[in-house]
This record gives C-alpha cells, sequence and structure tokens, in this order.
C-alpha cells in the first residue's frame, strides 16, 4: 500500500503546485476512484482545490446512466463541485465521422477542457496508469508507428497531468481493497471487440510467457524513445521557424523553403511537414508515411506547379522557391456551402471555449472585472464587452442578408453588406465571418473586423466579457494545446459546495 502512497505523492509534489485547481476526470472505474482518492488524501498537503467531472457517453443504457449517478454521488460523499455530462456519442458521430471509441476521445476532452476553463481550473487529471502505458505502446506497434506514437502518454501535457502513470493495476486494485472503497466495472472492457482488450486479455498473457517483466520493460523503453522524441521535437520547431513562411490569402496554408528543406536529413523533413500539416488542419488524420514521402520527393521536382492531393482535402504544390501546404479550393467551396446546411446558430459556452462551424475556430471567453482588466490592444481576434449588455446568451452565426448594426465609433445602423463592401472583403469571404448576437438578435462583434458600439466597454462597466479566437485561420499566438469545445445547457443543483449538471 505504501509503494503507490509514495508514487503518487512523488507524482503530485511534480504536477501541483499550493493554490493549483484540479479537475479530476471520474468516470467511475477502479483507476479514476483510486485517483480520486488518493488526491483527496493528500489536498490538504498540497494545498490544491478539488472538483470531478464525469461524462455519460449514453452508449450501455442503464450501465452507462448508473456510472454518472455513482460520479453524482461520489461527489455528494466527498463534498465536491460535480460537473456532469451526458453525451450521445453515436449521434455525435454522425458529424465526427470516425470511429466510436475516437469520437468518445474527442468528445470526452472537449467536455473535459471547457468545464476546467469554466471553474477557471489549472489542471486536469487523468486516471491513465502504467497498464495503460504499455497497451498503447503496443496499439501503436501492431499500428506501425513512429517515435511519437511508441513514447505513448506523457505524464504532464499543458494542463493535463497523469499522477498514477507509474502505478500499476494491481497497486491501484490493492489500494481499493485496502480502503473497501467501491467502484464501477465497465462490462465492455470484459469483451474482446476493441484492439486494446485483446491486447490486454490475448497479447500481453502470451508475451508474458517468454518475459515475466515484460509489461515493465516496455514502460522503461516508452520512457526512453520519449526523451529521445522531445530532443528531435523541439529541433524542429527551431528549424520551423527559419524555413517556413505563412501564405497570404491562403487560410493558415505555408511554403517550405526548397534549399534549407532538402539541407535536412529525412528525419527532421517529414516532422517538418507533419507539423506545417498539423498547423493547417490541427490533426494528422489519415495521413500517412506514403503521403509524406510523396511531398518530399515534391522537393526535388523542377516542375512548377505540380500538384499532390492529400486527404483531409489539403494539396502540396511545387513553388520556385520551395513547396506550398494548402487547402484545396474545392475544400473551400464546400466548406461555405456546409455552413448553410449546418444549425444556423451555435451558443457560446461562458467562460468556456466554443467551436465555431467547419472553420476550425475556438472562442474563448471568460469573465473580467474592472480590477483585473487592462487596455486592450489592437488584436482584431480579440473582443472586450460589457457583460451586462451583451447577457450571458451570447450566438454565433453567419452572414444573413438584412443584417444591420452599430459599429464601434458610429452612432448610426449600418448595413453589414454596406461594411463589408468598405472594408473591402471579398464577397466570397463574408460568409465565413462569424458573427456574435445577444439573445434578441442585436449584433455584437463582427469577429475579427469590428464590435459593435452598443456593446463596448465604458467607465460604467461592472463585468467585462473577454473573447479571444483561436485558429480558423488566423494566425494568432496559441493559448491553449488541444483543440476545445463545448455543448449542452448548465443547471444549478444543490450540493456540497455546488454541483453542476451539464446536460
Amino acid at each position: 500500500m505504501g509503494n503507490i502512497l509514495d508514487k503518487v505523492r512523488l507524482a503530485i509534489s511534480r504536477m501541483i503546485s499550493p493554490g493549483d485547481k484540479v479537475l479530476v476526470a471520474v468516470s467511475g472505474g477502479p483507476d479514476s476512484v483510486c485517483l480520486l482518492y488518493l488526491l483527496k488524501e493528500m489536498q490538504e498537503e498540497f494545498r490544491f482545490d478539488l472538483s470531478i467531472a464525469h461524462m455519460d457517453h449514453m452508449a450501455r443504457g442503464e450501465e452507462s446512466a448508473e456510472d454518472a449517478r455513482f460520479a453524482d454521488e461520489l461527489g455528494k460523499k466527498l463534498g465536491l463541485e460535480t460537473f456532469i455530462a451526458r453525451v450521445d456519442v453515436r449521434k455525435e458521430n454522425e458529424i465526427l465521422k470516425t470511429s466510436f471509441q475516437e469520437a468518445g476521445r474527442i468528445l470526452r476532452y472537449r467536455f473535459l477542457e471547457s468545464t476546467l476553463e469554466r471553474i477557471q481550473g489549472t489542471k486536469l487529471a487523468l486516471g491513465h496508469t502504467a497498464d495503460d502505458q504499455v497497451e498503447t505502446f503496443l496499439i501503436n506497434l501492431l499500428r506501425g508507428s513512429g517515435l511519437k506514437g511508441l513514447a505513448g502518454m506523457p505524464e504532464t501535457r499543458g494542463a493535463v497531468i497523469r499522477p498514477l502513470i507509474d502505478c500499476t493495476r494491481a497497486e491501484i486494485e490493492a489500494y481499493l481493497a485496502g480502503r473497501n472503497l467501491d467502484y464501477r466495472v465497465d462490462t465492455s472492457n470484459a469483451g474482446n471487440q476493441y484492439l486494446r482488450n485483446r491486447i490486454r486479455h490475448e497479447l500481453l498473457p502470451v508475451l508474458k510467457t517468454f518475459n515475466q517483466n515484460i509489461a515493465s520493460n516496455l514502460q522503461e523503453t516508452a520512457k526512453i524513445i520519449r526523451d529521445d522524441d522531445q530532443c528531435l521535437t523541439d529541433q524542429t520547431r527551431l528549424l520551423y521557424r527559419e524555413m517556413v513562411v505563412p501564405l497570404a490569402n491562403e487560410d493558415g496554408g505555408v511554403e517550405l523553403d526548397r534549399v534549407k528543406f532538402n539541407q535536412q536529413p529525412p528525419a527532421y523533413q517529414k516532422r517538418l511537414l507533419r507539423q506545417a500539416i498539423c498547423q493547417i488542419q490541427g490533426n494528422l488524420r489519415r495521413i500517412t508515411a506514403k503521403h509524406i514521402q510523396k511531398i518530399i520527393e515534391l522537393f526535388d521536382d523542377s516542375r512548377v506547379g505540380k500538384k499532390i492531393n492529400l486527404p483531409g482535402q489539403l494539396m502540396a504544390v511545387g513553388g520556385r522557391e520551395g513547396v506550398e501546404l494548402r487547402k484545396s479550393p474545392e475544400s473551400r467551396s464546400r466548406a461555405r456551402l456546409s455552413f448553410k446546411t449546418r444549425l444556423n446558430t451555435t451558443e457560446l459556452v461562458i467562460p468556456g471555449a466554443t467551436r465555431i462551424g467547419d472553420i476550425g475556430l475556438n472562442l474563448h471567453a471568460k469573465l473580467l472585472t474592472s480590477n483585473n482588466w487592462k487596455e486592450p490592444g489592437n488584436r482584431p481576434d480579440q473582443a472586450f464587452l460589457d457583460f451586462d449588455k451583451t447577457g450571458p446568451d451570447i450566438h454565433a452565426r453567419f452572414f444573413r442578408p438584412g443584417d444591420r448594426f452599430v459599429p464601434l465609433g458610429m452612432t448610426g445602423r449600418k448595413k453589414l453588406k454596406s461594411f463589408f463592401i468598405d472594408e473591402k472583403i471579398p464577397r466570397k469571404q463574408r460568409e465565413s465571418i462569424p458573427i456574435l448576437t445577444t439573445r434578441t438578435g442585436d449584433i455584437i462583434w463582427i469577429y475579427g473586423k469590428r464590435i459593435s458600439e452598443n456593446f463596448r466597454v465604458t467607465e460604467k462597466t461592472r463585468k467585462i466579457l473577454f473573447i479571444e479566437g483561436e485558429g480558423g485561420g488566423q494566425r494568432h499566438k496559441r493559448h491553449r494545446e488541444q483543440e476545445s469545445a463545448s455543448y449542452g445547457i448548465v443547471l444549478q443543483a444543490e450540493n456540497g459546495k455546488g454541483h453542476n449538471v451539464w446536460l
């Protein structure tokens, strides 16, 4: 028992500082329950705040609902602020179009990150264990992964911390049994439907017949690979700044200098291309080693204008000075069409983060007071607004004929179409500019262009709403490492410090 306590105490000393607000992701299973109780046990020693978050995937009927009730009761028992989300993952996956597990992971992280932002938390604690690390290593090995995949999960990444990453499942079960603590069992983990389950139940037992210490050996291998990968990643960032320039009017497209690129070893070339693709579309889904190799070969091709089509409606085009990576014209026209076919409005989470349409834009909102507000700079992706005038129900949508607003510095209403013409905004770009409105439809902010005079901050303002955009083709400094979004309605209920239920 002392072993797991020592491991977690050492991990917490590295990961958590006095005054931190820690949100614990609690599924109800043994790992997350163990993590919660260990953090609660050490809360006073390390002086941090603690909250709980649970997302019901609505995939296992009453069993999923029971998991949510268990997390709810656990929050009441420990007197902790608790956030519960009910998300129909199968339905949401009709939009995401990926595997059920991947959809669940994406939606779960969106909920956790938006909840962390809502409570102005500083750390998100996940219950991944040493066994999870070994299984992840083998999954990526079987799928054919590079160093990043074989490096497994880092113990910290941004706000995410994994205090149990060096603890085994056996140690966790012993801790729970020793304290007679209840937890939930996910019956889907017993089957072999998913690759991780087959590795856990079939492959690892076979590997142990060759080496009883296979799990610990693979853990150490992953740590070595993680250190090497980090070294290469740091160097790649430096090279990227030297040879990559943004393309004007190309929605985040970039050009890589041919001479400098060809001077690099293959390992850096591949990493530079992956980083460029990730910058443009936010991920590397469906990008294979063959795609990367084709782009590398384009750097040796002297034909200007030669094009390679890539997954995700990306393209690589040979230029005189280098190779351009950008979205295809078809993707931009399809994106504009999709705006008209999707839901007309998106409600902003305040405070929190909200994904807007298909344009890759996240809007991060927080509330300030006159005491912690500084005079704003002239950044088009930021807006400071009078929250008492905007109200909490703010919606994002796109241009509609007849739109009018009062531009900052003016007294009369102006047609939005006329405003776009005066600002020399091309017609094809107008329908993809987000517009923030009040509940009653009054325009608050034309994103990236102008706020409304009616909602500006004045000397009488008491609460300030600060909204900042990230992504969407804007080349602004990123303040978060992972895509974040949120959904749903918040209901308040009494429980300990206060209990928030997300529906």
